[in-house]
């Protein structure tokens, strides 16, 4: 009997430290912090007709609203540009060739605990669904 009861005693001691100890990982909800980092795109099409992509590098959104892109075969960033977030819109405006600022917008949703990015393209008839996936 007093064998049992320090199993039973044991078992309750585990199941409580395992309780404390598995907090749920925080889902960010605002969209502005939900953004940073970097994120590789992984597939590209007309939603919900995907194909996956093979990333050639990686997209990064730091805090002070820089968004810029690292080439993998070139080792460095290219293509630096402002980005912001106003309701369910991510704008993103970079300099053209001839130095007048383009303008991006994208229609934006995280899924998959904030682990994944879809990207709709409001300006273009194909291709214009993309998916990001957050690197760690």
């Amino acid at each position: 009997m007093r064998v049992m009861k320090k199993m039973i005693y044991a078992a309750l001691c585990i199941v409580g430290i395992l309780s404390f100890s598995c907090e749920k990982e925080k889902i960010e909800t605002d969209p502005k912090k939900a953004i940073l980092g970097k994120w590789e795109i992984v597939g590209k099409g007309n939603w919900p007709n995907m194909e996956s992509i093979i990333a050639t590098g990686y997209t990064e959104y730091t805090p002070d609203s820089i968004i810029r892109f690292y080439d993998y075969e070139l080792m460095q960033f290219t293509a630096p540009g402002k980005y912001w977030i106003e309701d369910s819109t991510l704008l993103i405006s970079t300099l053209s060739e001839d130095g007048f600022e383009v303008v991006f917008e994208y229609k934006y949703d995280f899924f998959d605990n904030n682990n994944k990015l879809l990207l709709d393209v409001y300006a273009f008839m194909m291709f214009n669904t993309s998916i990001y996936k957050r690197l760690r």
